[in-house]
């Protein structure tokens, strides 16, 4: 086997953008395959070809690592959501329009799904503030989306709406994507009436919200 190179720090702007997106890189494939707890900064570290102390040059912590790959998914999301909800006709096209979207970015859901409770831990306040100012940023795009489609909504009322039918995927997602054991259980007969199918709760929740601003 070819020894690894030795690790060289990057001392330039673009040598310092390509370690983070190499660790970037890692960081995914490893969330895909593992999940958050096979994503932890020495894995991240081994997968990219750094040492974990060299990590921390670029990150503070695996949740910031965590943290940026979710800002970089959440606006492929948005990009594509802002594009579906355009070509909508009406209220039942827009839940599914939204509803689709988010289930064609797992990776994006996944993340979604624990930002409050694992990815805002053990970062700093101006971490947290970046994030949230680019959520909002995002968060604008897809309201005045929306507001374009339902004239008759106020854009506080599309934005609650999307505050609303996100607050509602993160709550269903974990169901929905259980570990192991717990898929096996749902799995058995008379566990059926406790399985979620996400499209279509989803998709139905959103519909209901929207109808009621519209």
């Amino acid at each position: 086997m070819t020894p690894a190179p030795s690790f060289q720090r990057a001392r330039q702007p673009e040598q310092i953008t390509l370690r983070r997106e190499q660790l970037l890189a890692a960081a995914a494939e490893l969330f895909d395959a593992e999940g958050p707890s096979g994503t932890g900064l020495n894995a991240i570290a081994a997968r990219a070809g750094f040492t974990k102390s060299n990590v921390y040059r670029y990150f503070e912590s695996r949740e910031q690592v965590l943290l940026e790959m979710f800002r970089e998914e959440f606006v492929k999301l948005v990009d594509a959501m802002v594009d579906a909800i355009g070509v909508a006709s009406d209220v039942p096209a827009l839940a599914d329009a939204i509803s689709t979207t988010f289930l064609a970015h797992p990776r994006c859901c996944s993340l979604m799904a624990i930002l409050a409770n694992t990815l805002e831990q053990n970062v700093s306040e101006d971490t947290i503030a970046t994030t949230k100012l680019h959520m909002d940023a995002q968060n604008t795009r897809l309201i005045a989306a929306l507001k374009a489609r339902l004239p008759g909504a106020t854009p506080t009322d599309c934005g609650w709406a999307i505050f609303m039918i996100g607050t509602l995927l993160v709550g269903m997602w974990p169901n929905t994507n259980p570990p192991p054991a717990a898929r096996a259980v749902l799995a058995r007969p008379e566990f059926a009436h406790l399985r979620m199918d996400l499209s279509r709760d989803l998709t139905r929740a959103a519909e209901a919200l929207l109808q009621s601003i519209a």
